[in-house]
Protein backbone atom coordinates (compact mmCIF):
# COMPACT_ATOMS: atom_id res chain seq x y z
CA UNK A 1 0.00 0.00 0.00
CA UNK A 2 1.11 3.94 0.11
CA UNK A 3 1.64 6.13 -2.65
CA UNK A 4 3.82 5.84 -5.26
CA UNK A 5 6.56 6.78 -3.77
CA UNK A 6 6.42 4.77 -0.58
CA UNK A 7 6.00 1.81 -2.78
CA UNK A 8 9.30 2.57 -4.70
CA UNK A 9 11.15 3.81 -1.82
CA UNK A 10 14.36 1.45 -2.27
CA UNK A 11 14.26 2.24 -5.91
CA UNK A 12 14.66 5.71 -4.96
CA UNK A 13 17.39 5.50 -2.86
CA UNK A 14 19.19 4.12 -5.40
CA UNK A 15 18.22 6.70 -8.29
CA UNK A 16 17.88 9.92 -5.90
CA UNK A 17 17.14 12.35 -8.36
CA UNK A 18 14.76 10.69 -10.17
CA UNK A 19 10.98 10.67 -9.99
CA UNK A 20 8.91 7.64 -9.81
CA UNK A 21 7.99 7.08 -13.25
CA UNK A 22 11.35 8.05 -14.33
CA UNK A 23 12.79 5.31 -12.30
CA UNK A 24 10.28 3.19 -14.14
CA UNK A 25 11.71 4.21 -17.42
CA UNK A 26 15.23 4.16 -16.07
CA UNK A 27 14.98 0.42 -14.80
CA UNK A 28 13.48 -0.99 -18.25
CA UNK A 29 16.31 0.99 -20.24
CA UNK A 30 19.14 -0.99 -17.44
CA UNK A 31 17.06 -4.13 -18.55
CA UNK A 32 18.39 -3.49 -22.22
CA UNK A 33 21.55 -1.66 -21.71
CA UNK A 34 23.62 -1.23 -17.79
CA UNK A 35 25.50 -4.48 -19.26
CA UNK A 36 26.81 -2.05 -22.11
CA UNK A 37 28.67 0.20 -19.27
CA UNK A 38 30.94 0.30 -16.15
CA UNK A 39 31.10 2.50 -13.32
CA UNK A 40 27.68 2.97 -12.65
CA UNK A 41 27.29 6.66 -10.27
CA UNK A 42 23.88 8.37 -9.60
CA UNK A 43 22.86 11.89 -8.02
CA UNK A 44 26.29 12.98 -9.21
CA UNK A 45 27.48 16.59 -7.82
CA UNK A 46 28.71 18.58 -10.64
CA UNK A 47 29.55 22.52 -11.53
CA UNK A 48 30.56 25.28 -9.05
CA UNK A 49 27.54 25.64 -7.14
CA UNK A 50 26.55 28.95 -5.02
CA UNK A 51 28.93 30.56 -2.98
CA UNK A 52 26.95 32.30 0.22
CA UNK A 53 29.96 34.29 0.78
CA UNK A 54 32.65 34.93 3.34
CA UNK A 55 30.36 35.97 5.85
CA UNK A 56 29.06 32.22 6.91
CA UNK A 57 30.72 29.83 8.10
CA UNK A 58 33.20 27.25 6.33
CA UNK A 59 31.09 24.87 6.93
CA UNK A 60 27.86 26.34 6.09
CA UNK A 61 29.47 27.86 3.30
CA UNK A 62 30.38 24.03 1.96
CA UNK A 63 26.85 22.97 2.68
CA UNK A 64 25.05 25.34 0.75
CA UNK A 65 27.67 25.02 -2.51
CA UNK A 66 26.77 21.16 -2.38
CA UNK A 67 23.33 21.95 -2.26
CA UNK A 68 23.20 24.33 -5.12
CA UNK A 69 25.61 21.83 -7.30
CA UNK A 70 24.00 20.33 -10.45
CA UNK A 71 23.24 16.75 -10.68
CA UNK A 72 23.40 13.84 -13.29
CA UNK A 73 20.52 11.36 -13.04
CA UNK A 74 23.10 8.80 -13.72
CA UNK A 75 27.39 8.37 -15.09
CA UNK A 76 28.71 5.50 -16.80
CA UNK A 77 31.67 4.64 -18.55
CA UNK A 78 33.00 2.88 -21.86
CA UNK A 79 36.23 2.68 -20.72
CA UNK A 80 37.78 6.17 -20.19
CA UNK A 81 34.99 7.78 -22.44
CA UNK A 82 32.03 9.06 -19.84
CA UNK A 83 28.54 8.82 -20.53
CA UNK A 84 26.04 11.47 -18.56
CA UNK A 85 22.21 9.99 -18.94
CA UNK A 86 18.72 12.58 -17.72
CA UNK A 87 16.13 10.41 -17.32
CA UNK A 88 12.89 12.41 -18.22
CA UNK A 89 9.10 10.86 -18.69
CA UNK A 90 8.70 12.96 -22.08
CA UNK A 91 11.42 14.52 -23.75
CA UNK A 92 11.25 18.59 -24.03
CA UNK A 93 13.67 21.23 -24.61
CA UNK A 94 14.46 21.84 -21.26
CA UNK A 95 15.81 18.14 -20.88
CA UNK A 96 18.13 18.74 -23.73
CA UNK A 97 19.26 22.72 -21.66
CA UNK A 98 20.12 19.98 -18.61
CA UNK A 99 22.47 17.96 -20.87
CA UNK A 100 23.85 21.04 -22.29
CA UNK A 101 24.38 22.91 -19.27
CA UNK A 102 26.19 19.50 -17.68
CA UNK A 103 28.16 18.96 -20.51
CA UNK A 104 29.24 22.57 -20.13
CA UNK A 105 29.81 22.22 -16.42
CA UNK A 106 31.43 18.82 -17.10
CA UNK A 107 35.31 20.12 -16.78
CA UNK A 108 35.17 22.30 -13.93
CA UNK A 109 34.48 18.84 -11.87
CA UNK A 110 36.65 16.70 -14.10
CA UNK A 111 38.69 18.42 -15.59
CA UNK A 112 41.38 16.56 -18.19
CA UNK A 113 38.83 13.94 -18.87
CA UNK A 114 37.26 13.07 -21.89
CA UNK A 115 33.74 15.51 -22.65
CA UNK A 116 30.80 13.46 -21.99
CA UNK A 117 28.65 11.55 -24.26
CA UNK A 118 24.88 13.06 -23.40
CA UNK A 119 21.99 10.88 -23.51
CA UNK A 120 18.31 11.74 -23.08
CA UNK A 121 16.26 8.46 -21.90
CA UNK A 122 12.61 8.65 -21.93
CA UNK A 123 10.07 7.22 -22.83
CA UNK A 124 8.01 9.92 -24.58
CA UNK A 125 9.15 13.11 -26.90
CA UNK A 126 7.72 16.34 -28.03
CA UNK A 127 7.49 17.00 -31.50
CA UNK A 128 10.52 18.08 -33.29
CA UNK A 129 13.30 17.08 -30.55
CA UNK A 130 14.69 14.21 -32.38
CA UNK A 131 15.64 16.31 -34.65
CA UNK A 132 16.79 18.98 -32.41
CA UNK A 133 18.75 16.66 -29.99
CA UNK A 134 20.60 15.25 -33.06
CA UNK A 135 21.71 18.98 -34.33
CA UNK A 136 23.17 19.31 -30.76
CA UNK A 137 24.69 15.78 -30.46
CA UNK A 138 22.56 14.56 -27.89
CA UNK A 139 21.83 10.97 -28.38
CA UNK A 140 18.09 9.99 -27.97
CA UNK A 141 16.73 6.83 -26.54
CA UNK A 142 13.03 5.85 -26.25
CA UNK A 143 11.93 3.18 -23.89
CA UNK A 144 8.88 1.13 -25.05
CA UNK A 145 6.73 -0.43 -22.73
CA UNK A 146 7.40 0.77 -19.38
CA UNK A 147 4.73 -0.82 -17.16
CA UNK A 148 3.47 2.27 -14.90
CA UNK A 149 0.66 0.06 -12.95
CA UNK A 150 2.59 0.57 -9.90
CA UNK A 151 1.64 4.01 -9.95
CA UNK A 152 -2.20 3.45 -9.64
CA UNK A 153 -3.43 4.14 -6.58
CA UNK A 154 -4.47 1.06 -4.04
CA UNK A 155 -7.66 1.56 -2.85
CA UNK A 156 -8.75 -0.29 0.48
CA UNK A 157 -10.91 -2.74 0.17
CA UNK A 158 -13.95 -2.56 2.57
CA UNK A 159 -17.45 -2.98 3.16
CA UNK A 160 -18.53 0.37 1.42
CA UNK A 161 -15.77 0.17 -1.62
CA UNK A 162 -16.09 -2.02 -4.82
CA UNK A 163 -14.31 -5.10 -4.57
CA UNK A 164 -11.99 -5.57 -8.02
Amino acid sequence: MGTPAQRLESERFQFPGMAPREVLIWRQWLALHQHEYTGWQYNVHIGNGIDPGPSYPQVYRDQYIFNTQKRLDALAFQGEQPFVFEVKDRATGSSMSQLLAYKALWPVTFPNTPAPVLVLVTNRVSADMPMVLDATGIRLDLVDNVDFSVLQPVRPKGPFMPRG
